[in-house]
């Protein structure tokens, strides 16, 4: 039976219909969606929805460029969905209210929704849902996605949890059997509200929707994933060589299995089946940061080790410089503005902006983590909280890389196209002074057109004499024993099984040294 077809069920207020809801959130896909599929199956009329959330909205992470690649993503399906005489339909509201006046126009049987692993905000409002479920006697069935697990405390066989997950059959929801509904017009008046954002600067971010996520993903794998290992490190090649997936996988455009998958069945055909081979890896990986922030919510706000606490890493103007794109270091500054101007920059990059505010600055590492979020096209709570910790040093067992950000652009940018690109006042500036332009003399400023202080900021720090000074500070702390003594309880909870002894030795090596001296 297809859905022009089939029974429509409609308003009646005297005998109310029996229904099931499939609540997209970050999934915006109509593919590999156990969700939709459930409902499906149970034979019941399914209203599919989205909720706008002003709460969610208005958080101090947010930007429109968010928003606005959400609200293609809904376009995308709608436009879909209509090709088949259904309807998603998208509220305005919080999930309660609208949820409560449901219940006065229909029996609500199931809600069917992904596992989200968000921020706390999203966290509490999936707790209030349920509580709101358990109180009407409806069910509220959550399916786990990219291979996460839901209150887990430990990582033992989580390795092959995760790769039987990759490997297992997708679910594609058959649309053709799905019975619709109508919303009665009280609730489809609230309906039509779309928010309106800036769209000064459309052209500059990717667009967002299942098919456009795997126009991207296909010319990967077909073309670009040629050059992808050789040019991942550099800001500029990477743009191209790179999947650019990212936002696909952070609103759920598509799922890490579907991508896990295809790259596999491609491998055979392509020279450069090692490259396919790094990605499927990127994508194993990334479920392992996410699955951090599942099992431990409160790294959003809080070092993974609380040992750090004792750091005494504050706010001052200079955070403002990195921000703003005015440090007078050319790489952090390029890099701060391409960022701001569409959303995307390649991870080397990212980490030395982390590291370069977190150590040479010596600033508060969750007002950069805030910063970068909204900076972030592809923001993604779980990488994105458990990476930025790991950059500012904040989980006491992982190597500590600082990022120079002059060595970057010596080594990635050689030629300065992605600086001059994005700082064209430097446009005139030989290469060798590029990525130090303060040791350029008075004359060599006016005659290259950039006269520091004035086209252009001086350095807002000496690199050297700062990274330097942090380091110093920052091992002191790392080799305290509060800071030592979390160790254990944090490998138990987020490590691989296999890395514990790696880390152990490490620690141990620490004790041995503290002992020594």
């Amino acid at each position: 039976m297809t859905a022009t077809t089939s029974a429509i069920y409609r308003f009646d207020k005297m005998s109310k219909t029996l229904c099931n809801i499939v609540w997209f959130k970050r999934d915006l896909r109509l593919t590999d969606h156990q969700p939709l599929v459930e409902a499906i199956a149970a034979k019941l009329p399914v209203m599919l929805c989205y909720f706008w959330e002003p709460s969610q909205m208005n958080t101090s992470i947010a930007d429109p460029r968010h928003w606005q690649f959400v609200q293609q993503s809904l376009a995308d399906m709608q436009a879909r969905l209509a090709e088949k005489g259904l309807q998603l339909y998208i509220f305005h509201s919080e999930v309660l209210p609208i949820l409560d006046q449901l219940r006065t126009y229909f029996t609500i049987h199931s809600i069917f929704s992904h596992l989200e692993v968000g921020i706390a905000s999203t966290f509490k409002r999936d707790l209030a849902v349920k509580k709101f479920c358990r109180n009407h006697g409806i069910q509220y069935k959550e399916s786990p996605n990219d291979g996460i697990v839901r209150g887990l405390t430990h990582r033992q066989n989580w390795e092959s949890q995760l790769d039987n997950f990759f490997k297992s059959p997708l679910t594609n929801p058959n649309l053709e059997v799905l019975l619709p509904f109508h919303l009665p017009p009280t609730l489809t008046n609230q309906q039509n509200f779309l928010p309106v954002f800036s769209t000064s600067q459309n052209s500059t971010f990717q667009q967002g929707g299942e098919r456009v996520g795997w126009q991207y993903f296909t010319s990967f794998i077909h073309k670009r994933a040629r050059h992808y290992i050789n040019h991942i490190s550099q800001p500029e090649a990477s743009r191209s060589s790179t999947s650019r997936i990212s936002p696909y996988l952070a609103y759920g455009n598509v799922s890490a299995r579907q991508l896990f998958q295809y790259a596999a069945l491609q491998k055979p055909q392509v020279e450069y089946e090692r490259m396919l081979s790094h990605f499927q890896t990127r994508l194993w990986w990334r479920s392992h940061y996410i699955q951090k922030l599942e099992s431990e919510w409160q790294i959003e706000f809080e070092p993974i080790n609380k040992g750090f606490l004792l750091l005494d890493r504050q706010l001052d103007e200079r955070f403002e410089a990195w921000a703003s794109a005015k440090t007078g270091i050319p790489m952090v500054d390029a890099s701060m503005r391409c960022l701001a101007a569409n959303g995307f920059l390649n991870f080397r990059m990212r980490a030395m902006l982390v590291t370069f505010a977190t150590f040479s600055l010596w600033q508060d590492w969750k007002a950069v983590a805030d910063h970068l979020a909204r900076l972030f096209l592809d923001f993604e709570p779980g990488i994105h909280y458990a990476q930025i910790q790991m950059q500012a040093g904040l989980t006491g067992y992982h190597t500590m890389r600082i990022f120079n950000p002059i060595v970057q652009g010596q080594r990635y940018d050689k030629e300065g196209i992605f600086i001059k690109k994005w700082l064209p006042e430097l446009r005139l500036v030989p290469t060798p002074l590029l990525f130090e332009p303060w040791k350029m003399t008075s004359l060599e400023q006016r005659l290259y057109g950039c006269v520091l202080g004035i086209d252009y900021p001086k350095p807002i720090v000496n690199y050297e004499v700062t990274t330097r000074l942090a380091k110093e500070k920052y091992w002191q702390i790392r080799q305290h024993s509060d800071v030592q003594a979390q160790l254990p309880s944090v490998w138990r909870r987020h490590c691989i099984p296999k890395s514990i002894k790696d880390y152990e030795k490490q620690a141990q090596a620490i004790v041995a040294s503290l002992a020594a001296n």
